[in-house]
């Protein structure tokens, strides 16, 4: 693979356990593929604002986030997505019927109303084992009982939810996409919902038209549902050895498992790092 690269890389499950722990193999591999004059381009579910600082302080060259709705070239806003009031108010409405707990990504940060926040709250601890982190994410939280008024929501997450993700999909309408969490191992009570065509895959076609990259010269490397688009978009799609099956089925090539050096060891496999 003489022909520089551009590489984007899942977060969670993929660069990050689920646990917040990056692999020291995994920040040297891409400190090194920039080095080789590849690029390396964050695309995850998780808005700009909920990315972990470590990451972003590695100087990525690139960011897909809110599973396509956010994308960075270099230091530029390239692509923003976000939804309706209407739009906003029918998935609500679902959910609430559903009995989930949820929030909204906004770019900047996250919406939710205080019914939900101490459900999701206990739930982010019991995960997370980075109160850091935690913080990060939930000092930028905004309360309403009325999102439909609030402007720049680009996807909604859910948890706890009484339906199955199958069930939420088809009281939704076509305007809509609900995919299984990939914040943690695929349950049915947790999801996320994103608008029609807006995905991870339609992320990375915006960053490569700025960026000036063909489609040829991509790589990806994820782990869950929501990366199905984006796997099946880049000419070598890599599946760490702790993904869902659904997506190694969908992989040209299968890593090792995140805690396993998967990324690095898939990197010198593909003759892009030493390592």
């Amino acid at each position: 693979m003489g022909t520089k690269k551009a590489v984007f890389f899942d977060i969670d499950g993929t660069l990050v356990n689920f646990r917040g722990q990056m692999p020291q193999s995994a920040k040297k591999a891409l400190l090194e593929l920039q080095r080789n004059g590849h690029k390396i381009i964050l695309c995850s579910g998780r808005s700009r604002r909920q990315m972990y600082p470590f990451l972003l302080e590695l100087g990525f060259d690139g960011i897909v986030g809110a599973t396509g709705a956010y994308v960075e070239c270099g230091n530029d806003v390239v692509f923003r997505h976000s939804m309706s009031s209407e739009e906003i108010h029918i998935v609500t409405g679902v959910l609430d019927k559903a009995g989930a707990c949820y929030s909204a990504q906004a770019g900047e940060c996250m919406i939710t109303s205080a019914q939900h926040r101490d459900r999701q709250l206990a739930r982010f601890h019991a995960l997370l084992d980075d109160a850091e982190m935690i913080e990060q994410i939930w000092r930028h939280v905004k309360i309403t009982d009325h999102m439909e008024q609030m402007e720049g929501i680009e996807k909604f997450v859910y948890y706890e939810s009484a339906w199955p993700v199958q069930k939420i999909r088809e009281h939704l309408p076509d305007r809509f996409d609900v995919t299984e969490s990939s914040f943690e191992a695929a349950v049915d009570d947790s999801g996320e919902v994103t608008s029609h065509g807006i995905n991870k895959a339609y992320g990375m076609q915006k960053y490569l038209e700025r960026a000036g990259i063909a489609r040829e010269d991509t790589i990806a490397f994820g782990d869950g549902p929501n990366d199905f688009d984006m796997l099946e978009y880049a000419a070598v799609g890599v599946a760490m050895g702790n993904a869902v099956a659904a997506l190694k089925d969908r992989a040209d090539y299968i890593a090792a498992g995140v805690d396993e050096d998967g990324v690095a060891r898939a990197l010198q496999e593909l003759g892009l790092v030493q390592g």
